[in-house]
């Protein structure tokens, strides 16, 4: 019996080392689904024959990518229509807080971390819509082949394209003003009743 952390790298080793398989991902251990100790194994108990669990195999490669995609545009959505229309919104308020300050005669000595702060706020929002561009491109695109094709594009060019928007996204997410944001917040939902 192992009582740690199933997900920790002991039990990838403590895994290798009673010879158990240790896939890492949905994609990777899908195939294992028509070996033929599987297919043996459901056709002597007359659970599902061969033809049935190849069907089944199909069925789940195509309801993962289908989801995966789903769940990108999804995702470019919410990017496009509310988090950089409120970090644009926000860029705008900080540049025009800059722009009165400095028409008020504030020394532009003094305007340096704000203005960094603006830079960096500009420079996110850009590198988010580049992220996005290539999140929806990946989508609107799929792997020539069969459906572990298309479920190995899903896992190794969708996934991390959604990665990098995320990254942008939660980054953006401690830098726009509350009320602008227009999502729950982490802190929201982790302290708040």
């Amino acid at each position: 019996i192992f009582n740690g952390d199933g997900y920790s790298e002991a039990w990838h080793a403590e895994a290798e080392k009673r010879g158990l398989p240790n896939f890492k991902t949905t994609v990777d251990a899908m195939p294992t689904m028509i070996s033929k100790e599987v297919i043996e194994l459901f056709t002597k108990y007359k659970v599902l024959n061969e033809r049935e669990v190849h069907s089944r195999y199909e069925i789940y490669l195509e309801n993962y990518k289908k989801t995966i995609n789903i769940e990108a545009q999804l995702m470019a959505s919410i990017a496009k229509t509310q988090i950089l229309p409120a970090a644009t919104r926000y860029q705008g308020e900080v540049a025009s807080s800059i722009a009165a300050a400095k028409s008020a005669g504030v020394n532009v000595g003094n305007l340096g971390e704000q203005e960094q702060q603006l830079s960096d706020l500009s420079k996110t929002i850009s590198d988010l819509q580049k992220k996005v561009t290539a999140l929806v491109h990946a989508s609107e695109h799929a792997a020539a082949g069969d459906a572990i094709a298309h479920a190995k594009y899903s896992r190794d060019t969708i996934i991390p394209a959604m990665k990098a928007v995320r990254e942008l996204g939660d980054k953006l997410e401690t830098i726009v003003a509350d009320d602008l944001w227009p999502l729950p917040t982490y802190r929201e939902m982790l302290f708040i009743k």
